[in-house]
Order: structure tokens, then sequence, then C-alpha cells
């Protein structure tokens, strides 16, 4: 890696990685990823920034954790094609945004693991991205009950939980009405793409499988299937759907 070399330490499947992607395409910033495989990442990472957590941006001599931090840290460091608004008020209503959709990604991973983990794809759905090797899709593929484990404890895909967090995600499709004002047209905040929408996209993304998103894949049960073309006609669908197909251009 040379000094000016920008490196994303990822997983290619993490909402919030996905995010990260997406701000620095957004910044028209060149980087490279470095795919890490859960559960032995966690060397790497403490070693990079003192933490356990991806994404992990390494910019020259800077190395920056947290999707957040590293929001912040890009539009300070590159203010070009700026994410966020000069006026406070509306700064201050996209943070917290973008603090809300945060967490609600938290659910959204665990109602999609929830449909996923005991499917005899697993692995492939985990590791089925190029910057993994062979050897390591072999080794998730041979320890499937180890992985099965690993998604359900890491990311509590528990009964109630899952329910709770479905629960969660509804009420949020219905609150984006209001915010959005009835049409998928609009924004969040003011009247352009902002980092609220950037993160509420990204959330929300593996609900609805939008074009040039990591999930995309229509390998679904049937009745997954169903969901997604249901989520898909709800206004929040529309409005995710159009935010990808405008501004997600890939770097």
């Amino acid at each position: 890696m040379t000094l000016d070399q920008r490196v994303l330490y990822q997983f290619p499947l993490s909402l919030y990685c996905e995010k990260t992607r997406w701000n620095l395409d957004a910044k028209g910033l060149s980087y490279v990823c470095r795919d890490l495989v859960p559960g032995l990442h966690a060397p790497t990472a403490w070693r990079l920034a003192g933490q356990r957590c991806l994404p992990i941006l390494v910019d020259g001599q800077q190395r920056i954790g947290d999707s957040t931090k590293i929001a912040l840290y890009l539009e300070n460091t590159y203010p070009e094609r700026p994410l966020l608004p000069v006026d406070e008020v509306a700064r201050k209503r996209v943070m917290e945004l973008e603090d809300f959709f945060d967490e609600l990604g938290d659910h959204v991973r665990r109602y999609c693991w929830s449909l996923a983990v005991e499917r005899d794809e697993v692995s492939d759905i985990f590791f089925n991205f190029t910057g993994y090797s062979r050897w390591q899709r072999m080794l998730a593929d041979m320890s499937k009950p180890l992985l099965r484990f690993m998604i359900r404890r890491t990311f509590q895909v528990y009964e109630p939980r899952v329910a709770d967090s479905w629960e969660k995600i509804q009420n949020t499709l219905l609150q984006m009405e209001d915010w959005l004002q009835g049409s998928a047209s609009n924004y969040l905040v003011e009247d352009r793409f902002t980092l609220a929408d950037l993160t509420a996209a990204s959330m929300l993304a593996p609900l609805f499988g939008p074009d040039n998103s990591p999930w995309t894949d229509t390998r679904m049960p049937p009745l997954t299937q169903q969901l997604r073309a249901e989520s898909r006609s709800t206004l929040a669908g529309q409005w995710v759907l159009r935010i990808y197909r405008d501004y997600r251009v890939c770097g």
C-alpha cells in the first residue's frame, strides 16, 4: 500500500460498510477494499484502529473506524461534493436521522439474517464476493454449523428479538411517509441528497434489493420473494430504489 492510497477494511455484505463505500463514491474518492473474514478480522481491526468492528478506513496516515466517524472525517477533509448542509438546523437534522437509521440497521440486519441463517446456501450468501479467496469459501462451507451459531450470537437472531426488530422496521417505513411528505421524489432533509438519505437507503436496502447494492440476490424462497415484492411497492421501497438508481454510482 502506498502512502496516498485509501484502503477500506470491510465485510462486503455489511450495511455499514456499504454506507462507507457509498460515502467514498459520492465524494469521488478512489480506494481499494480489503475484505476480512468475520470472526478472524478482530486482530487486524484492533491493530489498525483499536476496535473490533468494521469498517475501518486507512487514508494515508489516518486510520478511522466507524461509519459515522468516517463520514465526518470525509466531510471535513474532502469538502467537495458536500453531504452535510451548511445551515446548522438542517445539518443537525441530518445527523439525527443518520443516527436513527444507523440504529435501525441493526434491526434490518437481524431480520434479514433470520430469513437466511438456516438456508443450505448460508455460506454462499455470507462469502459469495470476489474479495474472498477460494479457500475461505471452502472453509466456510465446511463449517456451516459454526457459521450459523456465529450469525445468531453476533446479531442476536433469536425470538422475540426478531419480531421486535420487524415491528421497528414496519413503524419506520410508515414514518418515512411523513418524512418524505408522501412522495418518493422527495428527500429527508431540504431538497437535495444528503448523508441522511445515503444512510437511510444503505440501511434499508437489504429489504428491497436495489440495483448497485450487495443485496440483489434473487435466490430467495418464495415467501421471501413475496415479502420483497410487497415491500418494494411501499413509498419507502420506491424511495430506496430511486435513491440507489439516481445516486449509487459505484467507483
